[in-house]
Parts: structure tokens; C-alpha cells; sequence
């Protein structure tokens, strides 16, 4: 517990700031700018959060320009610029910073930190200083409403910042220790001129430096784990030499000597050597130290060694901490530079008035006193003491030495060593400190039960004395409905060496109890035995009520959740346990107390679903995978056989590489299924029919003149996609140029008035260079001003029906003529049949007659659309009543296709022939036959055409005719004036012959049949 004294402001120690320069100096030499949070400073940010209730605190560096947060709560940054901060203001106090209300404070007036975003109204921050009383940084507590702060807020915040000091010393005393036992062995490795051999108590080889293996000639690798007597004589080896200088070396603190030795290649060579105990801090032997110098050459020549005594003592020049050599009586001989640049006496002084002098008065006497006693009986020295720098201040010292024995083991001199351990030593009384200042209980524990130390906030929170508390007035403090059960962990954890991990209620002075969470670690000694316990209690009662609270607040959640409809999933992995909420279970048509399970949930899920389901749940469960999922699948109800929808999400938690829980929640979703179905079914049904229409379907952003087509456009007109421009100047560039004005004034007349709808037909061009007849129709959509701002509409082709409209119209054109041409026919037969007609009945069937004949030359001309009739079906046509079922008239010829009037004129010629033979010719009796040829002559520059009638067999013609009737006048019209052909009647006594002859041409003629 933190005293109940009030730290005011100037308090402690001098607090002066030599200057900027020198504070950012003193903060880089912690080297903590930029690096990763870690937890202790993160535990001082969330103590200052807990002991001021504030939601922000920091612990800030302040650098150049900037402060960079080592640790933050309720911040979420590492770093932001001074010009506004709070902690620039902090900097100039002597200890502490307190603004309960920033907007009534002149010195933030206009901050935008405080006038704008994130509206910070309360500071309260405790300075850290360096010991030299450089201020690096603050900790510090914010709040976006003002507030007060406490007595003992403000201590343990003041606290909190040393704390914070402590834990940057102690960092940088531990980096600084490991550059120098750095440093210890490049330099021990460098020292090439000496093998230099560590070996354990036994005299086993444990390390072998790189002057051993230039020296010795064997590596470090084949050496380690041998004995040093592989460089001894034989003769050495039998007297066990070796053994002696280890014996000796721990009677007189090191055994000195000359001798021969062994090389690898069997040589040997003279050298002088010093073996020394290597002991802990605890005087415990763990090894010896071997050191040997090749001195053959020099062991008879002065020169050699004095050389030789010059290198050493370069070597110790060079060295990062202070050399001191020593003669056997115990005076000081050499110092090195270092010894010099870090005092500042003068260079070559080594009188015992000039170093007693540089070190602490208070620590003086100790010193002298331990170095006499060791120059008087040979032994190690050992002592630290604080060592007076050039400007004055004092730092921590470690001094070692060690006597230089010669062969027959008398001291004839002594080197030493005096070693900076000031961070260590600083941080050591830090640490110390430390447990004072913790936000925590600290104690100490003895292996049988007992404590040995209680920090004082122990004695603060109890109101105990340590004569109450210790050893085991302790247990009095503790509520007694928690005691035996706590005393029966601490027994399990002793008993066991295990961690000791509990909780109880202890008495506050004024009576209340409180919860505490109760920790202590077993400290192990050397061999793995518990020497003791480092505990810690920490205050959890406000944690134990959050707790409750959150309780509350998952009741209050579970109502919320029953409220919305939503079901809620819980998946133990460790366990394999898998909870549902009543909801769930209802989704998968189960009651509310059915037992689930992973595999119920597959059961569950709808067989086409059950897969994938099972693999979404797998990969959102794999530590390597995403963690969550969010899928919607169908399941059938295994108690009632209803399929249901089910949207699910689901999160996973993972620690340590495998997954612990996945939880989440489920939602019904089948009504927005159903209707997400029916709107697809719908535009499905939009989209077929918009293809069944093969219209092209548009639609255009007016304001943007954005257009977008259907599939239909490359489909009817044979545009690829990529070749389309989706623009309203696209489609307008690609209407015939003779339409295009009349087509924009009439759809801009539509879109710039107030009415809504749009047709006009135009001629549109297709890919393939050619024009398409367009019907477009359009619907213009408006604005609530009335403005058009998207029109819709679709293109129809309508170049099937103009070209049937077309045929349509030249048909009726036709058929005008045919009509005229064929009344004008039955007029000329009618006149000539009747004209001197003496029997009415033989004219009607004449008139009759012809014009059947007429009429199936029509029918055959009828079925190829009045353009052509082949010539054998129009002399069937015409001679068909005539047959009578027998081959009295014979036919043949080659198919030549006749034109519409060439067709009549013939069938016509032909049925006046036949007529003419039943009544009078080869066909009035049973025996006659007719003989009808036709061929095509081609001679000359043009083919013609020719076809002969010739009769046999009927009665002979006696005589010529006297006069011509109305068949062969009808003849001869219908054939040669129609087609301009010739026709010749020879009445033989035989029977009759009719010749008609005409060009090819003239039979096949159709364009002024098409003009007509």
C-alpha cells in the first residue's frame, strides 16, 4: 500500500533541466522509442487507468517534436505531435500536472484538443525524471469530463511514474551488462597471444579460445570436454600437475607458474601460465581459468619479455573498464588509460592517497581495509564501492583482483579489474524500491508457510504491523469463510511446487473486505529445490462487481436477442459440446430440451445443403482459416419434416493454435427466401420474354446519356458487344441520315415536353452495312419536378412486313392487271363466239368450253404466282377433257417454262385444236389420233420455239374450208398476236396439221408482264 503522505510539487531531489538537448540525450540512452508495447508498462497504463477512473492513460516519452506512447489505455495511437499536447505543459512543472477542467485553464485555451475532437477536458500527470533529473515523459490520465483527483490518486500516480522510471533503468542497466559481457568476450577472443582455457571443477575444457588454438593447435571443438592435461608434459601428466595447480589456485586464489607444455604436433614449448577459480558472487567454485603464454623465445632474452609485457598492457590499455596491476606488497603499479579519462587525476599516478581518494568517504575504509587483507594473505579480492567521476559524480564500481603466483606458488604480483555496475546497482535498489511503489501486494514466502516480507501496502490496506503480520499473524486478516479453503491451495501449492492461484476476501483497516486475487510463484535454487515464494495480491473486488454487472448485461442480451427472433449457437471444441438456445432447436424442429450435437446439426441440414455446410463449418473453425462465417442453408425439421431457411454467423476463437469456441447466432429467413425466389422467377419470366420478342430493349440515363442494351441488339443486327457504344449518340449516328432529323425532333419532342410516351418508325444500320425498318417505341420516366431523367423503350424489325406490305401492294397491282387482261379476253371470246352465232345452245357450250379451258390455264399459272407454268402441265391443262381416259392424244417435248400470257395463249390454241377434232377431226370417231411435238430450233442468232398438232385416223378432209370459223381466228389471236408467233393450218386430206412458231424469248417474256 502507497503511504498516506501528500508529494507536493519540488519534493525529492534537484529536478533541474540543463537543457533540451541534454534531456533528449538522456532519454535515447534508454532506446525505447519505437519499440513494441510490453506488459509491464502496459500494467502501469491500466494501474493509472484503475486508480484515477479515467478511460485514457498513457505512459509518454517525450521526444523531439513528438511523444510516443510506450504503453495506452482508451487510446488506440502510439504516437501523436507535442505542439498541442497536454505533456508538453507537463514538462514545465517541477513533479506533477493537474487540470481538473482544461476549458477554465488559460494554457489550453484555443487547444483543439480540447475545443474540438476528442474534446479532452481533465490532465493529471506525474513526471519522469532521470537521476541525473532529466524529464523524459509523463504518466499520465485523461478524461473527456472534468474531474477531481484525490490525495491518493495523486500519489499513486506520482508512484506509478517512478515505477515507469524503474522499469526504463532497469532495461537499460540489463542491455548494458549484456554489451559488456559482449565486449568481455571479443576481447577475450582478440587476446590472440594467450591460450586462454576455462575448464569446470573436474578440469574438463569448457572453453578454448582462439589464442588456445593458434598457440596449442588444437580447435576449441576437439578440445571441449577434454582434460587440460592434453597440453601437459608426460612427465607433468604423472605428477598430475594439472590437479595441483587447480589445488593450489583455490588455496591462494591462483596457482602461477613457467613450464614446459605440449603442442597438437607434439612439440613442445615454454610457457608461462596462471590457472584461477572461476567462483560465483556466492564464492561458489564453478570452474578454473587457464591461462598460458608461448614464451620460448623470450624466456632467455629481457627484450622479448619486456616486448611482451608492452602488448599485454596494450591490450589492458584498449580495454573498456580500468586495469590496475599491483605489486606483491600491494601497492598499485599501473593503472590503465581508462582509470585516468574516468577520474581525471593526473596520467601516471597510482598512490594510495590518489585512489582512496576518488572513492566514496563513506565507503573508504571498507575498501582499503578489504585490499590489505587480500595483499596480506594472497587471496582473490572482491569489492564495490561508488568511484568518484571527473565531473564529480559517483558511480557504482565492481573491483576484482587476483594474485600472480610464479613456480613455487608466492604472489609476485597482482592484477585487477574495476568494473561500472552503477544501472545494475541503481536498478537493483529500483527493483527494491519497486516492490514498495507496486499498485500490488508484494510478499515473500518461506518454504514452510511462512512469509518473510511484506511490502507496505500491505500494512496500509490492513492497518497491520509487521510484527502483527509476520510470520504468520498474516492468516488474521483473511474473512473466515475464505480461510481454510485458502490455506488449503497455499498447502497444495507448497506440497506440490506449483503455481499458488487464488481468491479471497482480506479486512481493510476500516472493517470491509474486499476481494483479492492471490499469486505467488516458487523461487528454485540451482538444483531445482523451492527456497522460497514471490507472491503477489491484487484488488479484484471492483472486478468481481464487473463481473456481476456482466452477468446482467448477457440477461439482458439473452431477452434482447428472444425479442428479435434470433437463435444463438455455442460450440466447446475442448469439449465437443454444443449448446442451442430454445430458438435453434425450434429452426431444426426439436423441442426445447432435445439433446444436439455437431452431428444433430448435419442430420439437421438439408441433404443438398449437409456438404458444404459441413465444410463452411470446418474452415471457419481452422486456426489457419478466417475465423467466421456467414451462410444461409435450408434444413429439415427432424421433428416435424418442415423445411426452413436458416441464415447463420459465427465467430471462432482461437489460443495458442488450436480453437477453443465458435459461437454465433441463426435467424429464420424462409419468408425472404420465398420472395427472393419469386423475384428471380420474375426476372427470369422478363428476361425470356424479352428474348421470345427478339425486340431490342434500351435504357437510357438521360442525364448521364448512358444507354444500355439487351442481347437482342447483336442478336437482330449482328453486333458484337464491344463494338456497341453505350451512348444515345451512338444509337442516333447509326439511324439512316434521311430519318435521323426527323427522328430526333420527334423523340426530343416527347422528352422536352411533359408527355410520356413514343413511337416512329426509321431505318436503322445493321453490322453488316445493310438497314434494318425499325418501329421503336419509348416510355420517358420522370422526375417529381416533371424533368425526364430515363427513358425505356424497344426497337422491333419490321423489314419482314415492309417487304410483305411491298409484295402485298405489287400483287394487287398484279392481280388489277391480270383481272383487266382476263375480262378483256372473255369479252374478245364471248363477241366472237356469239357474233354470227345460228345455234344459241352449240354457242353457250363453245363459250362455255373456252372458257373452262381459260380457267385451269389460270390455275396452273395461279400456283407459281402468275410468273411462269411448265409446258407439259399447260397442255395437260388444256387437253385434259379430251383424253377421255385413253392415249389418243400423244404429247411430248422438252420442258420449256412459259410466261403468263404465252401460257394462255397457248392453252387456248390447244383447246380450240381439240375441240375442233372431237367434233370434225381424228378425234369424232373411234380410231383417230393426235400427235403434239414441240422442240426449241436454235438456228441463227436466236432460239425458237416450235410445236406441231397432227391429226390421223379421223375422216378425210376432201376439200378446203370455204371459210374460216371462229377456232381458228381464235387461234391464231391467241397465239400470234399475243406472242407475235406465226401459225399454219394445213387441212390434208389426212387430217389437220397445225404449226405455231415463235422466238424462245417471246414464250419466256415476263417484263412487261411485271410492268403491267
Amino acid at each position: 500500500m502507497a503511504p498516506n503522505g501528500h508529494i507536493g510539487p519540488g519534493d525529492g531531489e534537484d529536478r533541474s533541466c540543463p537543457g533540451e538537448a541534454a534531456r533528449l540525450r538522456a532519454l535515447d540512452r534508454y532506446r525505447l522509442l519505437d519499440t513494441p508495447r510490453e506488459r509491464d508498462f502496459d500494467d502501469i497504463a491500466e494501474a493509472a487507468a484503475d486508480l484515477c477512473e479515467t478511460p485514457i492513460a498513457v505512459v509518454n516519452l517525450v521526444g523531439d517534436g513528438r511523444q510516443f506512447f510506450k504503453a495506452e489505455v482508451g487510446l488506440g495511437v502510439r504516437e501523436t505531435p507535442l505542439e498541442t499536447s497536454f505533456c508538453r505543459q507537463a514538462l514545465l512543472q517541477e513533479e506533477f500536472l493537474y487540470v481538473p477542467d482544461a476549458t477554465l485553464d488559460p494554457r489550453f485555451e484555443g487547444n483543439p484538443l480540447v475545443t474540438g475532437g476528442p474534446g479532452l477536458r481533465f490532465y493529471a500527470g506525474a513526471l519522469m525524471r532521470t537521476a541525473e533529473g532529466h524529464p523524459v515523459g509523463t504518466v499520465c490520465v485523461l478524461d473527456t469530463k472534468p474531474r477531481e483527483l484525490g490525495d491518493r490518486q495523486r500519489r499513486g500516480l506520482m508512484r506509478l511514474a517512478r515505477q515507469a522510471m524503474a522499469q526504463m533503468e532497469l532495461r537499460r542497466s540489463l542491455r548494458e551488462q549484456a554489451e559488456q559481457r559482449l565486449l568481455h568476450e571479443r576481447i577475450l577472443d582478440s587476446a590472440t597471444d594467450y591460450a586462454i582455457v576455462a575448464t569446470d571443477p573436474q578440469g574438463l575444457v569448457t572453453r578454448w579460445n582462439e589464442g588456445a588454438e593458434r598457440i596449442l593447435g588444437w580447435t576449441e571443438a576437439e578440445m571441449l570436454g577434454s582434460t587440460v592435461e592434453a597440453f601437459f608434459t608426460p612427465e607433468d601428466r604423472a605428477r598430475d600437475r594439472a590437479g595441483t595447480e587447480m589445488r593450489l589456485s583455490l588455496e591462494h586464489g591462483s596457482a602461477p607458474d613457467e613450464r614446459w607444455h605440449m603442442r597438437k604436433d607434439g612439440t613442445r614449448f615454454w610457457a608461462s601460465g596462471e590457472m584461477m577459480p572461476l567462483r560465483t558472487e556466492a564464492d561458489e567454485t564453478i570452474g578454473f581459468l587457464k591461462i598460458l603464454r608461448d614464451r620460448t623465445e623470450q624466456r632467455d632474452s629481457s627484450a622479448a619479455l619486456l616486448a611482451s609485457e608492452m602488448r599485454y598492457r596494450s591490450l589492458v590499455e584498449v580495454s573498456p573498464q580500468v586495469v590496475w596491476f599491483g605489486d606483491a606488497d600491494g601497492n598499485v603499479t599501473y593503472c590503465n588509460a581508462y582509470w585516468y579519462d574516468y577520474t581525471g587525476l593526473p596520467a601516471g599516478e597510482t598512490g594510495e592517497a590518489s585512489w582512496m581518494g576518488v572513492i566514496h568517504p563513506d565507503h573508504r575504509e571498507a575498501t582499503r581495509a578489504a585490499w590489505l587483507a587480500a595483499a596480506g594473505s594472497g587471496r582473490s579480492y572482491e569489492v564495490e564501492f561508488p568511484l568518484r567521476r571527473a565531473d564529480g559524480q559517483y558511480r557504482w564500481f565492481l573491483s576484482r583482483a587476483q594474485p600472480v603466483r610464479d613456480a613455487d606458488g608466492a604472489v609476485r604480483s597482482w592484477i585487477g579489474t574495476s568494473l561500472d555496475i552503477h544501472e545494475r546497482k541503481v536498478a537493483e535498489e529500483r527493483f527494491k524500491t519497486l516492490t514498495e511503489l507496486a499498485p500490488a501486494i508484494i510478499w515473500f514466502g518461506n518454504p514452510d508457510g511462512s512469509l518473510s516480507y511484506l511490502n507496505d501496502r500491505w500494512y496500509a490496506y490492513t492497518g497491520q504491523t509487521p510484527e502483527q503480520a509476520l510470520p504468520l499473524g498474516w492468516g488474521e486478516v483473511i474473512h473466515p469463510d475464505d480461510l481454510q479453503r485458502l490455506l488449503g491451495v497455499w498447502e497444495h501449492a507448497r506440497a506440490n511446487g506449483v503455481l499458488y492461484d487464488t481468491e479471497a476476501r482480506l479486512r481493510r483497516r476500516d472493517g470491509e473486505y474486499r476481494w483479492f486475487l492471490i499469486r505467488a510463484e516458487p523461487m528454485r535454487d540451482a538444483g531445482g529445490a523451492v527456497v522460497g515464494w514471490l507472491g503477489s495480491d491484487s484488488d479484484i473486488h471492483d472486478r468481481r462487481h464487473a463481473e456481476d454487472d456482466l452477468r446482467q448485461a448477457r440477461e439482458q442480451l439473452r431477452l434482447a436477442v428472444e425479442s428479435t427472433g434470433t437463435g444463438i449457437f455455442d460450440y466447446d471444441l475442448v469439449s465437443d459440446t454444443l449448446v442451442w438456445d430454445t430458438r435453434t432447436r425450434a429452426l431444426f424442429g426439436l423441442p426445447p430440451d432435445a439433446e444436439v450435437s455437431y452431428d444433430v446439426f448435419l442430420a439437421g441440414s438439408h441433404p443438398d445443403d449437409r456438404e458444404w455446410v459441413d465444410a463452411a463449418v470446418k474452415t471457419a473453425i481452422n486456426p489457419k482459416g478466417p475465423g467466421t462465417y456467414d451462410i444461409a442453408f435450408r434444413v429439415v425439421g427432424l421433428g416435424d419434416g418442415i423445411e426452413r431457411w436458416v441464415a447463420a454467423k459465427g465467430q471462432a476463437f482461437f489460443e495458442g493454435g488450436r480453437t477453443l469456441r465458435f459461437i454465433g447466432t441463426t435467424r429464420d429467413v424462409t419468408e425472404s427466401r420465398r420472395a427472393e425466389q419469386a423475384l428471380r422467377e420474375t426476372e427470369e419470366r422478363y428476361r425470356l420474354a424479352s428474348r421470345a420478342t427478339n425486340d431490342a430493349i434500351w435504357d437510357w440515363d438521360l442525364a448521364t446519356n448512358h444507354v444500355l442494351w439487351n442481347e437482342a441488339l447483336g442478336e437482330a443486327h449482328g453486333y458484337a458487344p464491344e463494338a456497341v457504344e453505350p451512348t444515345g449518340d451512338w444509337w442516333i449516328a447509326h439511324i439512316h441520315p434521311d430519318d435521323r432529323p426527323r427522328i430526333d425532333r420527334s423523340i426530343h419532342t416527347v422528352i422536352d415536353g411533359l408527355g410520356s410516351a413514343w413511337s416512329d418508325e426509321y431505318r436503322f444500320l445493321r453490322a453488316d452495312g445493310s438497314y434494318a425498318d425499325i418501329l421503336d417505341r419509348g416510355y420517358v420516366i420522370r422526375d417529381a419536378a416533371g424533368r425526364a431523367v430515363r427513358m425505356i423503350g424497344a426497337m422491333l424489325d419490321i423489314s419482314e412486313r415492309k417487304r410483305a406490305e411491298e409484295h402485298q401492294r405489287l400483287l394487287t397491282g398484279e392481280l388489277q392487271h391480270r383481272v383487266k387482261n382476263t375480262l378483256a379476253l372473255v369479252q374478245a371470246i364471248a363477241g366472237q363466239t356469239f357474233r354470227n352465232a345460228s345455234d344459241l345452245a352449240a354457242a353457250n357450250e363453245a363459250f362455255s368450253a373456252r372458257l373452262i379451258s381459260l380457267g385451269r390455264a389460270h390455275d396452273i399459272l395461279t400456283q407459281s404466282s402468275w410468273s411462269q407454268a411448265p409446258i407439259a402441265e399447260v397442255v395437260e391443262g388444256a387437253l385434259a377433257v379430251h383424253r377421255g381416259g385413253t392415249s389418243r392424244i400423244r404429247a411430248s417435248g422438252p420442258n420449256v417454262p412459259l410466261a403468263a400470257k404465252p401460257a394462255l395463249a397457248l392453252a387456248l390454241a390447244l383447246h380450240e385444236l381439240a375441240t375442233n377434232a372431237a367434233k370434225y377431226g381424228a378425234l369424232s370417231n373411234g380410231s383417230g389420233s393426235v400427235d403434239l411435238r414441240w422442240h426449241v430450233v436454235h438456228e441463227g442468232g436466236a432460239p425458237r420455239f416450235c410445236l406441231t398438232w397432227s391429226e390421223q385416223g379421223g375422216p378425210p378432209i376432201l376439200s378446203q374450208p370455204v371459210r374460216r370459223g371462229f377456232g381458228s381466228r381464235l387461234i391464231e389471236r391467241s397465239f400470234a398476236a399475243e406472242v407475235g408467233g406465226e401459225v399454219k393450218l394445213t387441212y390434208a386430206p389426212t387430217g389437220l396439221t397445225c404449226r405455231m412458231e415463235a422466238s424462245l424469248a417471246s414464250m419466256r417474256e415476263t417484263d412487261d408482264e411485271a410492268a403491267a
